[in-house]
């Protein structure tokens, strides 16, 4: 999961708080929508086929060998895509229908995209056409008032992104004050994520995860936790080298935590 934005930017962390308005529902919590089972589980069959193409292109980008992988899992997403938005059409039946079906027109173009991109051998590009879905789709779920644990990941993997790209490319002798603040408000935002993340009770079988997935979640986010610790008190006590150090570590957990929903599980990475 990675950013075409150029690193050095000091707009890159901001790109953390694009989506501040959902993320600020995200972060007070929401009560499931009344009858939510129908559209969880269309949610979760999508994403059952859409996480492991979206992990895999990542992989391809960076490593030639992890292309068959990807070629596969953007052809299982190919090939169950229009049933799949045949039944995500009526999930919300008709009350919502022109902005559902302009968002499903949305994915459907980004898939495209996708398609386009990966048949290319250009697989950063089908990676960031892939990414947009998961957005499209958090942002019709938010306006619909439905809980669905995935988006709070995607919430998340915002500003814990742009601390990653930050860890990577930064050199403590570069962090000025508008960088040391950048970084400030990045934390504190990914940390008050994370707690709205931890205080959730989720249930693991309602989103299809079978007992591997279940094992490989639950340790994902304790390593996630904990990881966010050790970066909160770097930031609270340690120099600006410690608070890069810290924030390299956030991405492996939660990459194994988001890929847990995929129906491969950790194996697409």
């Amino acid at each position: 999961m990675n950013t075409t934005q150029h690193p050095n930017s000091p707009s890159n962390l901001r790109r953390g708080l694009r989506h501040m308005a959902a993320l600020t529902v995200l972060a007070a919590g929401l009560s499931p929508l009344a009858g939510q089972a129908a559209p969880l589980d269309d949610m979760v069959a999508f994403d059952a086929v859409y996480i492991p193409a979206l992990a895999a292109s990542t992989s391809a980008s960076q490593d030639a060998r992890a292309v068959p992988k990807a070629v596969a899992a953007g052809q299982a997403l190919d090939a169950r895509w229009p049933q799949l938005r045949s039944t995500l059409t009526v999930t919300w039946g008709s009350q919502p229908a022109r902005a559902w079906t302009a968002t499903l027109a949305a994915v459907d173009r980004q898939i495209t995209l996708a398609r386009t991109a990966a048949a290319a051998s250009n697989w950063k590009d089908a990676h960031e056409a892939l990414e947009d879905v998961r957005i499209e789709l958090m942002k019709a779920r938010l306006g619909q008032g439905m809980d669905y644990f995935i988006d709070q990941l995607t919430a998340y993997h915002e500003p814990m992104e742009a601390l990653t790209i930050a860890a990577s490319t930064w050199k403590p002798a570069e962090i000025d004050a508008q960088r040391r603040a950048q970084l400030e408000q990045a934390v504190l935002h990914a940390a008050a994520l994370w707690r709205g993340i931890e205080r959730h009770t989720l249930d693991m079988a309602a989103y299809g995860l079978p007992p591997a997935g279940q094992a490989q979640l639950r340790q994902a986010l304790a390593d996630e936790s904990a990881a966010l610790d050790r970066l909160t008190q770097a930031q609270r006590l340690g120099s600006t080298e410690q608070v890069l150090k810290a924030a390299a570590g956030l991405k492996p957990a939660f990459a194994r935590a988001f890929t847990a929903f995929g129906r491969s599980g950790g194996a697409a990475q």
